[in-house]
């Protein structure tokens, strides 16, 4: 299963996305977690861990990457050439990933210099690698993703079996997570809203603003997680209302498999 974490910028992405990591692992399931957001390097942090060799490093960088996909003849959205079809996670390159407690962790790419150019070719090698992937029944991909909605505009997402979006208390991520769905749907991809740093009073202002669009979470306001942000420690990975939000996709996605 390949879940897609999207949302404005700020809203908390990397935090579900590490809580839902660990949650998983808890359940047995074997996770690995991608960072697909070239600016943010905060998700590391959360896990304790140092932020590994980013992928398209690895690759040579922009140049050595370019110069791959150029051999190959591969257009920009062709057919994956770099990686085998059906990798699984076993077959991924080990200086690419960090781990924590069970839980392995890599990076796309990253912006590490002013005026090295746009984050294109990180968005294309995504796409290579999310269509490679094969998946076990066990394995669960969670993708926290850039802030907005580019990753729809360059159809990063049509591998997805799952996007969650995350709102916090504001307008504008009210009006984020309806684009998100109404993109979604488009896409053809199931699509739910995680509520974020909620209270009881938030949590039925934000889901009579959502409308009809399924809210299948919902985070409380942890001072312990705030401070721990701000304060650039780990996370306590262990909340709760995570389990909801596991049952929710666990469902989810029996009944696509029973389709």
């Amino acid at each position: 299963m390949k879940i897609l974490i999207c949302g404005k910028g700020g809203c908390g992405k990397s935090t579900v996305a590490a809580l839902l990591a660990a949650a998983m692992h808890r359940r047995g399931k074997r996770v690995l977690l991608v960072d697909a957001d070239e600016s943010n390097i905060g998700l590391y942090r959360m896990l304790g861990l140092e932020l590994p060799e980013p992928l398209l490093d690895s690759l040579g960088g922009k140049k050595g990457f370019q110069e791959r996909t150029k051999a190959s003849g591969m257009p920009l959205g062709g057919a994956p050439q770099l990686f085998p079809e059906g990798l699984c996670l076993d077959g991924l390159l080990d200086g690419v990933i960090a781990s924590r407690e069970g839980i392995r962790v890599m990076s796309v790419g990253k912006i590490h210099h002013y005026g090295e150019g746009c984050a294109c070719p990180m968005g294309k090698l995504f796409r290579m690698l999310f269509s490679s992937l094969r998946l076990d029944p066990q394995d669960r991909v969670i993708v926290d993703t850039a802030a907005g909605v580019e990753h729809f505009g360059r159809s990063l997402d049509g591998q997805c079996d799952q996007v969650l979006c995350v709102v916090d208390p504001s307008y504008e991520s009210i009006m984020m997570a309806k684009r998100v769905i109404a993109f979604a749907g488009e896409a053809r991809l199931p699509a739910a809203a995680v509520l974020n740093r909620v209270t009881p009073e938030v949590d039925r202002e934000l889901s009579a603003a959502l409308g009809g669009i399924p809210v299948v979470g919902r985070l409380p306001d942890s001072r312990s997680i705030f401070m721990n942000n701000l304060q650039g420690r780990p996370l306590d990975l262990e909340m709760p209302e995570m389990e909801a939000l596991c049952d929710a996709l666990e469902t989810a996605r029996g009944g696509c498999a029973a389709n």
